[in-house]
């Protein structure tokens, strides 16, 4: 993206699967974890509460030309499965996920010193059956406890997805097509 090449661009995350997923499409950036209140606002709608702390987290850093902030939630009928809190808490995730379709939302913020554009986007995972044996298994593991809905699609958890509708990068916590698009459109 040659027209961002002078720019200071700052990914506000902590995430190293968000700074990888940014490399991709950016070979020049700094790393900046967000500081702000990342709690849901009860009184907005599932996707525009995670939109307004994606938009809090951008608006918490303020250094460079343009900063990309963004959240991953997901979502089960309704329910918001966040990071678990422990390993009850993981099997008890991962057991709702199990032979259900859930969705994964991502909301990204770009925000130079012009403009500010948040966005969300959805992607719905499908899990086969999982057996209790294959939930202990995975919990044995570090993956489960560091993300939404204790599980990392790009990782071991991958064998428990039978289908994938929408962006697969969305669901590791970054819909890079998207994000493409929007940063082109600056």
């Amino acid at each position: 993206m040659a027209l961002l090449e002078n720019k200071h661009i700052v990914l506000g995350s902590a995430s190293p699967r968000r700074r990888e997923l940014l490399s991709i499409i950016l070979t020049n950036f700094e790393v900046i974890a967000p500081v702000c209140d990342e709690t849901l606002d009860p009184n907005l709608k599932i996707t525009k509460a995670i939109e307004d702390i994606s938009l809090r987290k951008a608006l918490s850093i303020n250094s460079g030309d343009i900063i990309i902030t963004a959240d991953t939630l997901v979502v089960l009928n309704d329910k918001i499965l966040g990071k678990p809190n422990n390993r009850q808490d993981a099997f008890n995730m991962l057991s709702m996920l199990s032979g259900n379709t859930h969705k994964v939302i991502t909301a990204v913020t770009i925000k130079t010193t012009e403009k500010t554009v948040t966005f969300s986007n959805e992607t719905k995972i499908t899990f086969s059956t999982l057996e209790t044996c294959d939930i202990e298994d995975y919990l044995n593991t570090d993956e489960p406890y560091d993300k939404a809905g204790s599980y990392g699609i790009q990782g071991l958890a991958g064998v428990f997805v039978s289908k994938i509708e929408g962006d697969y990068f969305n669901v590791v916590g970054l819909p890079i097509n998207k994000l493409k698009q929007h940063l082109k459109d600056l």
